[in-house]
This record gives C-alpha cells, structure tokens and sequence, in this order.
C-alpha cells in the first residue's frame, strides 16, 4: 500500500498551484468564502472537495481548469477509456470539416448511419468508451457527407441523425474532461435541429449546452439560461410523448443547476415529476426520462443543496434494481456512497461506491468525485481497513498512486 504523500486528490493540487501563484492560505479561502483552517483542511487531505462551488472557485482563484485540480490529464492514460481518447483528434476533425473531406469512397449508406447514431446513444449510457470512440469519427463525417450531396429527404434525415451523433458526442467528451470539444459538438447538434425545425432535437442540444456549461466555473447561470430557458422556449412545441421526456430532462437540469447557484430548485422538480405523468417511462435520446431517474436526479440535488439526510430519504422511495441502466444505477450508489461519507458512515459509503463500480467500473473510475471520496476515507481509515477492499479501490480510482 502507498504512503500517504502518494496520495492523489484535490486538495494537494491546490496546495501546489497556490504556491505557484504565491497566495497565503488566507488569500484564496477569502477569494471562495472559506476560512484559512478549511483551505489548510483541503490542502492537508482531511477534507474532501465534492462540493461544486468551492470547486469551481477554487479553480478560478488559481486561475486554472477543472481539470488540472480534478486529474482529468491523468485520467486520459486510464486503460479503461484511453481508445476512446485516441479517437478524440479525429472526432475534434469530423466535427470542424463538416463532411468536406479529401478523397475516400461514398459515405456509408444511411441507413446504417441511422442505427449507428442510435446504437452510439446507447453505448454511451453502458459507458463503453473504447467502442464509442471508435465509431463517432466516421458516423459524424458521413452523415455530414449526406447533408451536402443527397437528395432533400435524404439531407433531412443525415441532419436529424447527425443532431442524435453529436449531442452523443457532446456527453460523452463533457464528462471525460474535454470542454472545448463537448461544447462544439452540442453547438453542433443545435445547429442541425434548427436547420430542419426539429423541437426535439432543439431540446436535446439545449440539454446538451447547459450540461456543458454546467461542468465550466463561473458559468452556472448560462447553463440555467439553457435548460431553463430552453424548456420555456420550446414548451409549446414538445407534445409528442418523445419530446416530452426531452422537456423533463431539461426540467431536471435547470433544477440541478438551480440548486448549484443558490436559487430554489423546487418549480423545476414539481415540473418533472408532473411531466412523468404525461409522458411516462421512456427512452428519447436514450436519456431514460422516468420515475426512477427523477428520483436519481433528486438525490444529485440534494446534494447541491448539501442536503445528505434528504439523499437518503429520496434513496428510499427508489429500488436500484428497478433502474435499467447502468450509467443511472451506478449514479444512484455513487450519492449514496457520497451521503454516507458526508456523514462520516465510512463502510456504508465504501459499499455503496463498491457497488456502483460493480455496475458501470468506466464511469466509476473515472469521475472525479470518486476519487476524491475514496482517497477521504483512505485517509480516514485504519490501517487494517487501507490494506483490504478500500486500499484496491483507491488504487484503481487512482486515489493513490498504483
């Protein structure tokens, strides 16, 4: 097991780049609104930083990104989704050269660029990075192909799978730390809903935008303006039972959002769950909008509010194996595991985090927040527990160094 100066978590890379831009410890805890003890409590590893303000302030006052304080520049040697990020040049090319490409044969037949877009949906939410990666450059290129030489009906549809194309490209690269090219890509999505009128494909992208924003300090209130907004917009045009559930999750991300600037996310939830009733359980962009998502959402709100009793009242209502996908069963057990650890109920957090690495192990190992919890209680903990199943995970979270 790895000495604790091994140990990778947040509060080391401030205590770096503080150094680096020559602030006190007193300086930068005024700069986010923490005392200089809390700012020494991050640095020395005794606190976690899972809270996305202090986060995003934190970055902005050593005027550096997310993810230079989160790892996301490590976490791209991670096996688990390096073919994936082998792949984003290619993607980050697809998406600038717009189907104007030099030489090469006729793009794929549309059909099957059809089912590729839909089947790349759904590999993302199996988190299945190495395969996603693999098929987005083409897909992208070719339906962008189709778009400037098939016939009017066939451009129609190369733009609205290419909205389905990009707004699955825009997820995925969002949460594995590529901003610039997430954002691109949900512009891009935007501008092929809009370019054959489809209030649906709108939705999503608006969905899209502000969950790029969401994840980008000091640009909460753009990612509200998104999804808020974007619901408000389209209202009046989602009625079909697909583009409701787009309606819902837009509801959804403006309560998350709502909750991380402060402002009452209540209206926004209420809007949801009555939105479930008209539209019912179902699977538009592969987003799962439903009853049980609802609930899993509530609980990353919760959350936002530093609410961890109400996680578990929320957890109640909601049977994880009811939940049919991965990526939102594992969601659910990483807030639980996180309302656990804010309780300081350390083994209950560990097999709830056990859990959701157990359902989706990419997405787990991968996020930020896990590790950062991890590497919490690792330090935490007794020796004896470090050495068993907490001191594993740590290592392949990367909490500590391998």
């Amino acid at each position: 097991m790895s000495e604790i100066d091994d140990d990778q978590y947040i509060g080391k890379q401030v205590k770096s780049y503080r150094a680096l831009r020559g602030l006190t410890q007193k300086e930068l805890g005024d700069f986010v609104g923490k005392t200089q003890g809390a700012i020494a409590q991050y640095e020395r590893g005794l606190r976690p930083v899972t809270d996305r303000a202090v986060l995003y302030g934190l970055a902005e006052a050593l005027q550096v990104n997310v993810g230079d304080l989160t790892g996301h520049a490590d976490d791209k040697a991670n096996p688990n989704v390096a073919a994936f990020h082998a792949q984003v040049p290619r993607i980050e090319a697809a998406l600038m050269s717009q189907g104007h490409v030099d030489g090469g044969g006729d793009p794929a037949p549309l059909e099957r660029l059809a089912i590729d877009a839909q089947r790349a949906l759904k590999i993302r939410m199996n988190n299945d990075y190495a395969t996603l990666g693999g098929i987005l450059p083409n897909l992208i290129t070719d339906l962008y192909r189709h778009t400037l030489d098939g016939d009017e009906r066939t451009q129609i549809r190369a733009w609205e799978e290419l909205t389905r194309a990009a707004f699955v490209t825009a997820l995925a690269t969002k949460g594995l730390g590529f901003t610039s090219l997430a954002w691109n890509a949900a512009r891009a999505a935007h501008e092929a809903a809009v370019t054959v009128g489809d209030p649906g494909g709108m939705a999503a992208a608006e969905f899209a935008r502000s969950q790029v924003m969401l994840g980008t300090p000091g640009a909460l209130r753009a990612s509200l303006t998104y999804s808020a907004g974007g619901a408000d917009r389209l209202q009046s045009e989602l009625t079909s039972p697909a583009e409701l559930e787009l309606y819902g999750m837009l509801h959804l991300q403006a309560a998350l959002t709502s909750a991380a600037v402060g402002d009452d996310p209540g209206p926004h939830i209420r809007e949801a769950v009555e939105t479930v009733r008209r539209a019912g359980d179902g699977s538009a962009f592969e987003l799962n909008f439903g009853r049980e998502n609802v609930l899993v959402w509530q609980m990353s709100i919760a959350h936002e509010e530093r609410k961890p009793g109400a996680v578990f009242d929320i957890a109640e209502k909601l049977n994880p194996e009811s939940i049919t996908t991965p990526d939102r069963k594992s969601r659910y057990f990483i807030e639980l595991g996180r309302a656990h650890v804010a309780k300081r109920n350390y083994s209950a957090g560990m097999a709830a985090l056990l859990r959701a690495e157990i359902v989706a192990p990419q997405q787990v190992r991968s996020r930020a927040v896990v590790k950062e919890l991890v590497g919490h209680m690792l330090r935490t903990a007794k020796r004896e527990v470090a050495s068993g199943d907490l001191g594993k995970l740590a290592q392949r979270v990367g909490a500590v160094a391998g």
